[in-house]
């Protein structure tokens, strides 16, 4: 026995407009590169620290460590492009300011 399911209509679009984005002014650049170079000098630090303690605790040489940061680097890399980002979209949010 089947049933046929009911006919739905699609849901109206939102009504509310998203608020323009702030333009780049002097402190909002400020804040995105102050905000941008503290978490990635962080990321950085965390970075170098991991290699280091990878590599000294698996005794690398050159090779080894050589390869620990090409596999390290990337990932620290998109993670400060995402943070830069992320921290120009909440900059430039209306909202935030």
């Amino acid at each position: 026995m089947s049933q046929d399911a009911a006919h739905s209509t699609p849901l109206p679009a939102s009504p509310i407009p998203e608020p323009a984005k702030l333009p780049l002014t002097f402190s909002i650049v400020m804040g995105i590169a102050g905000l941008f170079l503290f978490l990635a000098t962080q990321i950085g630090m965390v970075a170098g620290a991991a290699i280091w303690a990878i590599g000294g605790y698996f005794h690398f040489g050159r090779t080894g460590f050589a390869i620990l940061v090409s596999a390290l680097a990337p990932v620290a890399l998109y993670l400060c492009r995402k943070i830069l980002v992320m921290a120009v979209e909440a900059e430039r949010d209306p909202a935030n300011n």
